[in-house]
């Protein structure tokens, strides 16, 4: 059993590593944009460099991951870590991926991070029996085992809730009062269209760089990667479940995107007739839907409570059953009630110190 840097004739056998560990249902690795990353063509690529590790045995993987660095930052990051349940496999990748980090000057390492903050980080770290919704990362139940057992120590936790379908017993006076405060002011809470979606999404770029820079391990990019990065998100949005906020003056003030859970339909590199068929009948006629993104411009406080309001409404209508994805502990978005809460899905990110000697 050896730990070695990618060598061209394994990126094959590095890209499906990861099928043999998941049942289809359960598969959230990107492979194109892993793909990507890997040769250095990813539209982020130029922002850091990374080293993809793997361990073999007997000529073949058991572990995998990729170690990215940044120039001005002292943390390095390892993601798209995937390993079989083999603690010395593991933790010889980590060790060597801590000396890595070391070599370029870095005084941590941090994961899971998949090489940026925008292409998706943390671990999940129980409930593996439900299969994963859309935009979820899903792992094996064993690598919290395998980060901790190798010298990581949790930095931040974050949760899933999922709620129960909407319907009339729902207390929502809260949000309702909020929501006429701010309709009583001028105002307006309203859906994106098709022909707004272009301009409407170059707003949310903006407004999520500004509210979310102090989140950790938060990096920033330009608008046109944001939108080259989200182009295919503008696609699958039922965009009735979207919500734009304007003030009085027509300033953009606030946003709520939730999508359709597609779980994992999305993620092979490319769909058949029949899962596009599939995907598109998600978008229509599903009663699932997933949170990904909120945020409030600052001196618009109670906002947010607002803008749930008018997505509450639009779930009463089909009793919308909605999960609010990756709230981090201790955060306000974590307080919305869109109903009862069923189920809670948690995960962690490490961080250790690298390593001078292997």
């Amino acid at each position: 059993m050896k730990v070695e840097r990618l060598n061209e004739a394994d990126v094959g056998a590095f890209l499906d590593f990861s099928d043999s560990l998941y049942a289809p249902a359960f598969r959230t690795e990107n492979k194109r944009e892993l793909r990507e990353v890997l040769e250095g063509k990813h539209p982020l690529s130029h922002y850091f460099r990374v080293t993809p590790l793997v361990v073999k045995d007997a000529g073949q993987i058991i572990c995998r991951a990729v170690v990215t660095c940044y120039p001005d930052d002292s943390a390095a990051y390892l993601g798209y870590f995937e390993s079989e349940n083999n603690q010395q496999a593991a933790t010889l990748l980590i060790d060597y991926a801590a000396h890595v980090a070391y070599l370029y000057g870095k005084e941590t390492i941090e994961g899971p991070m998949n090489a940026s903050f925008w292409l998706g980080y943390r671990l999940k770290v129980n409930h593996f029996d439900k299969e994963p919704y859309f935009s979820e990362l899903y792992h094996r139940d064993y690598y919290q085992t395998l980060w901790e057992a190798s010298g990581f120590k949790r930095r931040e936790t974050y949760y899933s809730n999922f709620y129960a379908p909407v319907d009339e017993s729902i207390k929502q006076e809260k949000y309702q009062k909020r929501y006429q405060q701010f309709t009583e002011k001028g105002y307006q809470i309203i859906s994106p269209t098709k022909k707004s979606l272009d301009k409407d999404f170059l707003a949310v770029s903006q407004m999520l760089q500004e509210r979310f820079r102090t989140f950790p391990v938060f990096k920033g990019i330009t608008d046109e990667e944001f939108m080259d990065i989200f182009e295919n998100l503008k696609l699958i949005l039922n965009l009735r479940y979207t919500k734009l906020a304007y003030d009085s003056l027509g300033n953009f003030v606030g946003f709520l995107i939730a999508t359709p859970d597609y779980g994992t339909q999305l993620t092979k590199e490319k769909l058949s007739k029949k899962e596009v068929l599939k995907v598109l009948l998600t978008k229509q006629v599903t009663q699932k839907y997933v949170i990904m993104y909120m945020a409030v411009q600052e001196h618009h406080e109670g906002l947010g409570s607002a803008l749930v309001y008018a997505l509450i409404q639009e779930f009463k209508r089909y009793r919308i059953q909605s999960i609010s994805s990756y709230i981090h502990e201790g955060k306000v978005s974590g307080t919305y009630v869109i109903s009862s809460i069923l189920d809670q899905n948690e995960y962690a990110y490490y961080q250790r110190k690298t390593s001078v000697a292997l």
